[in-house]
């Protein structure tokens, strides 16, 4: 488990600007906290505690209905924040944040960060470009949710997975299958039959091949015109 550094401070993206020595400061606050797979980092309505930086593992930002249906809003990877609303509104954890597998997470206490953001305009403004980023990514996510088919979903899912993760082949991109069916039906807004059955149709039409730890994007063309 990483120990707090001026250097792990000024990793956070929020925070490269702070001079070295108020990172070195800074870092007295920061707590860095190890979590198993399946382990609750933050949980919905409870009270908010500070923002959190992923430094290792993966894990998955969701909503749960009255139905005990999920919704996934984010998927995380190393370097990704969360949690920085509840920090300025004052109200509880929004959403529950939970690890996919083994995670180092760094916690800044709210009044560490509202002083530093206060003392640091520019701190403040890379903040509002997060903050402008993440209502772009939510607005995005209610019209492919209220708009979009689940195989327009699913095949956006893979297409971007496979852009930004994907390693050619001969046969064509594959990607790991880095989350469950379940997760995938809860990324899309979907149930996990549904999504099965609309995979195993893309299968069939030679879009993709579903293997047992990795998909294998055997048409890139077919599956962007799928979107």
């Amino acid at each position: 488990m990483p120990s707090v550094t001026a250097e792990l401070v000024l990793g956070i993206p929020h925070l490269a600007m702070l001079p070295l020595a108020e990172a070195e400061r800074f870092a007295r606050d920061v707590v860095v906290r190890q979590y198993a797979a399946r382990e609750f980092i933050a949980v919905e309505g409870e009270p908010c505690r500070g923002f959190f930086v992923l430094l290792s593992g993966r894990a998955r930002i969701f909503r749960s209905g009255a139905d005990g249906r999920e919704q996934i809003l984010r998927l995380l990877a190393p370097g990704d924040t969360f949690g920085e609303v509840p920090v300025f509104d004052g109200g509880p954890n929004p959403a529950t944040v939970e690890a996919l597998d083994l995670c180092d997470v760094a916690l800044v206490p709210s009044a560490a960060f509202r002083l530093i953001v206060a003392r640091y305009p520019e701190v403040a403004v890379a903040l509002l470009g997060h903050f402008a980023r993440r209502l772009r990514s939510f607005t995005e996510l209610v019209e492919q949710i209220s708009l979009q088919t689940v195989q327009q979903r699913i095949a956006r899912y893979l297409y971007m997975t496979a852009r930004e993760e994907g390693v050619e082949t001969p046969d064509g991109l594959v990607i790991p299958r880095s989350i469950t069916q379940q997760d995938l039906a809860a990324l899309v807004g979907s149930v996990r039959e549904v999504v099965s059955r609309t995979m195993r149709v893309m299968e069939e039409d030679g879009v993709v091949e579903i293997r047992r730890k990795e998909i294998l994007v055997r048409d890139a063309a077919a599956l962007r015109s799928l979107i």
